[in-house]
């Protein structure tokens, strides 16, 4: 009872301030721009931004993340390339500082988004969101405000771009992996954008003569439709769809597999202009989701998710020097799960239903306190009626220009992460309520930009984890292991380096951009057997890349990435005498993450080059990943060896590799 009162006080206390904010006098001696003024020098670490309209260090030009060598030129992919991001050459996934990939929530022109990733059953190879739909992206790595949400490690924060109001234009593209359309133009006063995508590696590998059958098929939707009513209103229709199917038929039924995912959204934004101190956006959405999948001899993964919900958030302005914002979300959602998996005598079955609702909310306080100092403080809270949790989220930061080229920044926070119900983690064999995820930041940094094309930045910070759900998994091609972690701790300093507009010796050309991201960081879990780390747990990172002009509107960009081995555990056969007096083999595995892959590096290179005309423009692209062709070991796994009548004779060792030397091309159009 206690709970649901705190509950109703606290969406009392939101709506209220929410209405001040929204109807607060006007005040004609500021300016629609001072909104958003505290923004742009927010003080905020742990920050990358990206921009079609780059005007400071402290944001990457897409332009740059366009021309870098990109598996399906992935947004996504791109941001593998900051310090503290840990990724892998398989999924566009990618966790945080020591954190798992649950951790990180993605916004898509303000709403969050459900899994958005194509071919799951690859680990997510491939992101939703086509790189030609994004005007910016922020990355936050930590330490983030209140208004950022509930993630424990990070948010990736997209907006789309805006559209062209004048006439109609488009981009048309084609690659080794998909086709893509995207038109925009005016309609009837309004403007309308339309994205479509289309994989098609199961149509190549339907040219293949196989008895085999691999048929991986993906594509996305993205609409946006936006309408100016007056001239302190505009209201816009956002529609997200995504759709999977994928077929393995291998000899035999082991690695068979047959699996559909859908996932839909709508949502719609009325924005308002309150004078020109104070703005408010609302928010209407709803969402489909599920998948379909059989695996092996008896695995099935049958899932559906529906949820629907309000969101507010009001930003005002009383001086130039402080900003103010407020905002709240109510969901519900429902879900239903069948789930059934026996591997390595490990059995999980689940068939369950639930549903519920949250509701969370957040005050905020942006204060430029003086001339060179800036602060931030604010409170964020959640409620959840599946299990009745309640929690209160303080969260402040504060940043001082030393010099005019020198800033310092620091940040703290706690950062808890429900255990939603549309994404309960049945593949560990949990659907009750769970208590939520609970996370501390603590950051420090330092940056130092003594012109517009050159910043070095470096951030130490510490996080711990408590109450931690889901289990440890080694997740080898034919092998699982499971430990279940309650606890744990991260830390790292990471190195950041821009540079643009170098002048290179004996060269007419100068180097366009240069970058360099380096972390060295730890982390760790307390488990039942002990301390172990976690699965992301990368010591060393260092990714270098340079762009480089090598004629008029033609470029080549290399990266070159290492990395430390990532932690796993070890296993091995033997012969046991069973109950039955029989000889039988045995999986004995060793210390849970006790050991670790070889180390990784790789150099991609890419060649791009545009062609323009009168009226369009025509891009074409070659690149190379894994150019030297290392093979890099992405885990370890066993093969049964027989013999001839049959009988196992042994389990054999094997290294299953990342990708080997892969050249791909692409060419687009725009007009």
């Amino acid at each position: 009872m206690r709970k649901r009162t705190n509950c109703f006080i606290l969406a009392t206390c939101f709506a209220l301030a929410i209405w001040n904010l929204a109807y607060a006098s006007d005040d004609p001696q500021n300016s629609e721009q001072d909104v958003y003024q505290l923004k742009e020098i927010s003080v905020t670490p742990g920050r990358f931004s990206i921009s079609d309209s780059a005007k400071s260090p402290y944001i990457l030009p897409k332009t740059e993340m366009e021309k870098l060598p990109l598996i399906d030129n992935d947004i996504y992919r791109a941001v593998h390339n900051f310090p503290g991001v840990v990724a892998d050459d398989f999924s566009a996934r990618f966790s945080i500082r020591g954190g798992d990939r649950d951790e990180t929530v993605t916004k898509l022109d303000g709403m969050e988004l459900y899994d958005p990733y194509h071919l799951q059953d690859f680990g997510g190879a491939i992101s939703v969101i086509d790189m030609g739909l994004v005007q910016n992206a922020d990355l936050f790595t930590g330490g983030f405000a209140a208004e950022h949400g509930d993630a424990m490690s990070g948010v990736f924060d997209i907006t789309s771009k805006k559209v062209n109001r004048e006439q109609i234009i488009g981009n048309v593209g084609i690659d080794m992996l998909n086709a893509h359309v995207i038109l925009e133009g005016p309609l009837s006063g309004a403007s309308w954008l339309l994205s479509a995508r289309r994989g098609y590696i199961d149509l190549l590998m339907g040219l293949i003569e196989t008895e085999e059958i691999f048929r991986p098929n993906y594509y996305d939707l993205y609409s946006k439709t936006s309408y100016d009513l007056s001239a302190s209103d505009s209201i816009s229709a956002h529609v997200l769809y995504a759709g999977d199917t994928n077929e393995i038929d291998e000899l035999g039924e082991i690695n068979d597999l047959n699996s559909k995912y859908w996932n839909g959204m709508l949502w719609t934004r009325w924005h308002h202009l309150k004078g020109e101190k104070a703005f408010w956006d609302l928010y209407l959405f709803s969402g489909r989701a599920g998948r379909e999948k059989f695996e092996n001899i008896d695995g099935v993964d049958e899932r559906s998710v529906n949820y629907a919900g309000l969101k507010g958030d009001v930003t005002y302005s009383p001086v130039l020097s402080q900003t103010l914002k407020s905002g709240w979300k109510w969901q519900w959602s429902e879900a239903d799960y069948n789930y059934f998996l026996d591997e390595d005598q490990v059995v999980t079955s689940v068939d369950a239903s639930r549903d519920g609702w949250n509701l969370s909310g957040y005050l905020q306080d942006d204060w430029r306190i003086a001339d060179r100092l800036g602060g931030n403080v604010g409170l964020r809270c959640i409620y959840q009626s599946y299990g009745e949790h309640f929690v209160a989220m303080p969260r402040a930061s504060l940043a001082a220009r030393l010099r005019q080229d020198f800033i310092v920044r620091g940040a703290w926070g706690i950062y808890d992460q429900l255990v939603q119900i549309t994404n309960l983690p049945v593949e560990e064999g949990i659907i009750e309520s769970q208590p939520p995820e609970k996370a501390v930041h603590y950051v420090i940094a330092a940056e130092y930009s003594p012109t517009a094309r050159f910043l070095l930045k470096t951030e130490a910070y510490y996080k711990t984890f408590d109450d931690l759900v889901g289990r440890i998994r080694d997740a080898g091609r034919k092998e699982q292991f499971f430990t279940s972690p309650e606890s744990g701790s991260a830390r790292g300093v990471e190195v950041f380096l821009s540079a643009r507009q170098l002048p290179l010796p004996f060269l007419s050309r100068s180097l366009s951009a240069l970058s360099l991201a380096y972390a060295l960081a730890k982390s760790k879990a307390d488990t039942e057997a002990g301390e172990a780390p976690r699965d992301f747990d990368r010591r060393h990172s260092l990714s270098l890349s340079a762009d480089y002009a090598l004629w008029k509107d033609g470029w080549l960009n290399v990266v070159w990435r290492y990395h430390s081995g990532d932690p796993y555990t070890d296993a091995s056969y033997e012969k046991i005498l069973s109950e039955d007096g029989e000889l039988v083999w045995q999986k004995d595995y060793g210390t849970p993450n006790g050991k670790r892959l070889p180390a990784y590096h790789s150099l991609d290179a890419r060649l791009t080059k545009h062609f323009l005309f009168k009226r369009w423009k025509l891009s074409l692209y070659i690149q190379i990943m894994n150019l030297y062709n290392r093979g890099n070991v992405h885990e370890f796994s066993f093969e049964e060896v027989l013999d001839d009548a049959g009988q196992t004779v042994s389990f054999e060792r094997m290294a299953e590799h990342f990708l080997p030397i892969l050249p791909t091309l692409g060419l687009s159009a725009q007009f």
